[in-house]
């Protein structure tokens, strides 16, 4: 069904990929603290085209700050497969998710200043009819935990321990545990705290950033929304299988967790100045940085970024991922070394352990053993590879070799997406075996019959599309993996879609 599966959401990959091999990890190692920032520059830009071309990343733009200086930017490889066009210092990415620490400074420079208090209640801040309009049901609806609600705070949403959903949605609208317990990253904790803010300061948060951080620190080629002087020189994301629109996705509204354009060598301005205090001021960068809520054994949250303790040193970090676009920041704040770098590709943190321990001379990776996303050599990237480059008879070896060892690359939620991008992309016999492959895989599960229905509808074949989609009809009643609520809702879908092509079939 692709209203449900046409993209691999980004913390469903972070989980899913847990097959990872650190050892595996190819390239260059740590060349140690010991090493001159000169080194340190070389061995990085001898390893990075060769880590793209493995990666099959298309473009990448990387920053380096030394002794809290930014000591080094510099553009590889394409912003867009299709033109081929260079990247180079200037060219604007998406940040994703590296736009939230920037947004956790500015709401820090506003505790600083007694515009919001950290630990008092949001709701107390706007009126609660715009929040229950944000949530689309009064505070009184059966099953909302609108007690919960009402204890969250700016530091429980800036240290992802507010309980609040990260994109799920419904009715009752989801608080998920009781506010300030645990960790659960949240993207709309971020935008609450953002509507809070823009009511108090009666503007939208585009202004407030710019007036705030990007103007003071000259940032230049960096905007909340998408301005049209990047136009010239954006990059354009690129897909697991490689895919691309050929045009830059043009965000009007500011969100506060993921809508930052930037260049790594801006984005090193703003890191940089936390690091020296020149932005907060020491006071408020180390608030700021405390850790507030334990994530794992290493790994503990703070005011807008990671923070891992290990035998090689402290350090934060964060990374952003919005699918096509894939980033990755870290910091020592001792030595004040820090390496940003984006990318403009699916596969973008396939190459963070190799090139965070030549940045900061740690043998560490800080953040991404956490994160779980699978070095670029690893048995699962090689599946992903094989499908996008290999014949399908390759691929579908490969495929049942990782689901013999159980791989979560072979789920149904993966598999199903892979085989929308490639019906997409015009491979429309490779999309149909994977899809089919699913529905083999996964007899029980209903929506990967709906999904073959629609390949098939998609390419013609009207008698097969029938077949499958009441295949999924049959299937729904015994679905295992949905609640009644939702085989209700894809009960009807099924039912018109089987109405469509008989109909159309009828016509014919």
């Amino acid at each position: 069904m692709k209203s449900i599966h046409t993209h691999i959401p980004a913390l469903l990959l972070a989980v899913l990929l847990q097959s990872m091999n650190p050892d595996s990890i190819a390239g260059v190692g740590s060349i140690g603290l010991g090493q001159t920032k000169t080194e340190v520059i070389a061995a990085l830009d001898s390893t990075i085209p060769n880590l793209m071309a493995k990666a099959r990343i298309p473009g990448l733009s990387i920053a380096l700050i030394w002794d809290g200086e930014v000591a080094w930017e510099k553009g590889y490889g394409t912003k867009n497969k299709l033109t081929g066009e260079p990247v180079d210092k200037g060219t604007v990415f998406e940040a994703a998710s590296l736009t939230k620490p920037f947004f956790a400074s500015v709401a820090m420079s506003l505790v600083d200043s007694g515009v919001i208090d950290l630990d008092r209640p949001l709701v107390e801040y706007i009126p609660q009819d715009s929040i229950e309009s944000a949530i689309g049901h009064p505070f009184d609806y059966p099953g909302f935990r609108a007690d919960w609600f009402r204890r969250i705070t700016a530091r429980m949403v800036l240290s992802h321990s507010s309980g609040l959903p990260h994109g799920q949605r419904g009715k009752p609208y989801p608080v998920l545990f009781e506010p300030g317990t645990k960790f659960s990253y949240s993207a709309d904790g971020y935008y609450f705290l953002q509507k809070v803010i823009e009511h108090l300061l009666g503007e939208p948060l585009e202004k407030t950033m710019r007036k705030r951080v990007i103007d003071p620190l000259h940032m230049d080629r960096s905007s909340m929304v998408w301005d049209d002087h990047f136009s010239t020189n954006a990059a354009v994301g690129h897909s697991l299988l490689g895919i691309t629109s050929g045009t830059p996705r043009k965000y009007t509204e500011a969100h506060a967790g993921a809508s930052l354009y930037t260049t790594a060598g801006d984005y090193a301005k703003f890191v940089a100045a936390l690091m020296n205090g020149s932005f907060l001021g020491s006071r408020s960068v180390n608030l700021m940085l405390t850790p507030q809520i334990n994530v794992s054994d290493s790994v503990s949250w703070s005011l807008g970024f990671g923070i891992e303790k290990t035998s090689g040193g402290v350090a934060f970090f964060q990374w952003g991922d919005y699918g096509i676009f894939r980033n990755y920041v870290v910091a020592l704040r001792s030595p004040r070394r820090a390496l940003i770098y984006l990318t403009n590709s699916f596969f973008g943190l396939s190459i963070g352990k190799t090139l965070v321990p030549v940045a900061t001379g740690i043998e560490e990776d800080f953040g991404l053993r956490w994160l779980r996303y699978e070095p670029y050599d690893s048995e699962t990237n090689a599946f992903f590879y094989t499908i996008a480059e290999r014949p399908a008879e390759e691929a579908v070896r490969s495929y049942h070799v990782l689901r013999g060892k159980g791989s979560p690359a072979t789920g149904e939620d993966v598999v199903n997406t892979i085989a929308y991008e490639l019906l997409r992309s015009g491979a429309h016999d490779k999309a149909l075996v994977f899809f089919e492959l699913n529905t083999k895989a996964y007899p029980g599960s209903a929506n990967p019959y709906d999904s073959m229905g629609e390949a098939c509808e998609t390419v013609g074949n009207l008698d097969r599309a029938a077949v499958y989609y009441q295949k999924a009809l049959d299937a729904l009643p015994k679905d295992t993996t949905r609640n009644e609520a939702s085989k209700a809702r894809l009960k009807e879908i099924f039912q018109k879609n089987l109405a469509r092509v008989t109909g159309e079939k009828k016509s014919h």
